[in-house]
């Protein structure tokens, strides 16, 4: 101790100069010099293995929101999970796409072979042109270059369409044909559009903060789909399987034998994939369970609990009483994705379904209820196919009706397709729920919730249906008018869902 007391007086001694401030503001430029040297040193060493400096990691986590580089890169290192598997976009490319092609036909070209010219296949050429032979889709195309028809565009087209209706033109066959046509367009866009045409998460800037906006398929926004996907193949396969003898008496079985088979190995494709999902995040759930946690990851956590407790003293401190916060059923994770499209698609799908289940189970069946359903009946050809037992029409047309099978088997088609599209509809509203925002635990969270997520995709395809129905309805509004069948309720329902599904959809 002496010693050192001497060695400071000698020190002040040598330099009497200096005082105190001064020799402090020495010793902070010498620790200045030190620490800028450290930051030198270690510049280069990130530089030489590629590592952001902690001011350069600063600096983009305030320009991204809070979000820094290895948020990011990890997000955009793991956004393979996000896409769809290859295999899955090609099988529904393929046996959606089959059917697709044939709806389009049948809505927008009624009784245009599309395989005649298929020189390859004539087996499969005589199957389709033996299918629209019994079905009769072909009374309204006329191939015939020398006439006036062919200037019309009478080839099953739109131009095939009159403003009034007579035994001639038959109208009410053609809407049944087209109805359908559309119907199963908008049911197969359904699987086509999200599958096919993906919007994988992105990140966007959401409330100043980075958030992943689209549909994920490793988090599972698209198991709904898949799901339904499955049940509507199913139904596909067996309305043909159903009818199979009679349709192998007309000689169309080789097609039906393939729309069956597409429509199988389609549901069972999405089968496997979405079993294979969930095993996989259960899997990837019990790795995260059994994984140690860091040692930075716990005192992060010890820090955040040290600053939470000293906040709740100081709003204990500050007031006596705790603040409730109000419920939000908008941010409740266990309600519907939308009330508003709830009670739109209960209204409007309701009605729809109901009709089609009777053209579909019970064609022929007068609804008393609903304003002149026999008037429609009448007009679409049912009391030919299905006349109602004891009354006129069976006395009528009770022994030729086997000779309108094909009729028949249009308007369950018709039926069917409706249906399909009314519980894609139903379940998109209310048979799941929000659900949370969380993505993976390196990614930012969504903007969407989940199920919300799943339901605008639902929503986006639906709309477009909707608008090729309503579509459909207005051409052929003349020609029911002229049978006094007014159309103007079906116009108004049917773009009232059309509006509502397309607003939530798309925004």
């Amino acid at each position: 101790m002496p010693a050192s007391r001497a060695g400071a007086v000698q020190r002040r001694k040598i330099f009497p100069h200096l005082s105190s401030d001064e020799a402090a503001a020495a010793d902070k430029c010498d620790t200045k010099k030190d620490e800028n040297r450290e930051d030198e040193i270690e510049a280069y060493d990130n530089a030489k293995s590629n590592k952001p400096t902690p001011t350069d990691r600063e600096s983009t986590a305030a320009n991204n929101g809070g979000v820094g580089n290895e948020a990011l890169s990890s997000s955009s290192s793991s956004s393979v999970h996000h896409l769809l598997p290859l295999p899955l976009v090609i099988i529904t490319l393929l046996c959606s796409g089959l059917f697709w092609v044939l709806s389009f036909r049948d809505a927008f070209a009624t009784g245009q072979p599309l395989l005649l010219n298929l020189s390859s296949a004539p087996s499969l050429a005589q199957a389709e042109l033996s299918l629209l032979e019994h079905t009769k889709s072909q009374k309204w195309y006329h191939d015939d270059d020398s006439s006036k028809a062919y200037w019309k565009s009478s080839r099953g087209g739109l131009g095939s369409i009159r403003p009034y209706t007579s035994d001639d033109n038959d109208m009410g066959g053609l809407f049944v044909r087209k109805m359908a046509g559309v119907a199963a367009l908008g049911y197969h866009t359904a699987k086509l559009w999200p599958i096919v045409f993906q919007s994988a998460p992105v990140p966007s800037l959401k409330d100043g903060k980075i958030k992943m906006k689209g549909a994920s398929w490793f988090v599972g926004h698209y198991d709904p789909i898949l799901t339904l996907g499955i049940l509507g193949n199913i139904c596909i396969a067996a309305f043909y399987m159903i009818r199979l003898d009679t349709l192998r008496n007309a000689g169309a079985e080789p097609l039906v034998a393939i729309l069956v088979m597409a429509s199988l190995v389609e549901a069972l494709v999405f089968g496997a994939y979405l079993m294979s999902r969930r095993m996989s995040i259960k899997k990837t759930k019990n790795i995260v369970r059994k994984q140690p946690q860091s040692q930075h990851q716990q005192q992060k956590r010890l820090a955040q609990k040290k600053k939470g407790s000293k906040d709740k003293d100081a709003s204990s401190s500050s007031s006596s009483l705790p603040a409730s916060k109000e419920y939000n059923p908008q941010e409740d994770p266990n309600s519907i994705p939308s009330r508003i499209a709830l009670r739109t698609v209960l209204i409007v799908s309701s009605t729809i379904s109901l009709i089609s289940i009777r053209d579909l189970f019970f064609p022929g069946t007068i609804l008393s209820f609903i304003p002149r359903d026999d008037i429609y009946l009448e007009w679409t050809g049912a009391f030919f196919h299905s006349p109602p037992p004891d009354t006129v029409e069976a006395d009528e047309y009770g022994l030729e009706s086997p000779l309108h099978a094909g009729d028949k088997l249009m308007s369950q088609l018709l039926g069917m397709y409706l249906v399909l599209g009314c519980v894609w509809k139903f379940a998109s509203v209310c048979a799941w729920s929000k659900g949370d925002r969380n993505m993976e635990s390196t990614s930012p969270q969504n903007v969407d919730r989940h199920g919300v997520v799943s339901s605008k995709m639902i929503w986006k395809a639906q709309a477009f249906g909707n608008m090729l129905l309503l579509f459909m309805l207005r051409m052929f509004a003349p020609a029911a008018k002229s049978a006094s069948l007014d159309l103007r309720w079906h116009l108004m329902t049917v773009a009232y869902e059309m509006i509502i599904l397309g607003l939530y959809g798309f925004f």
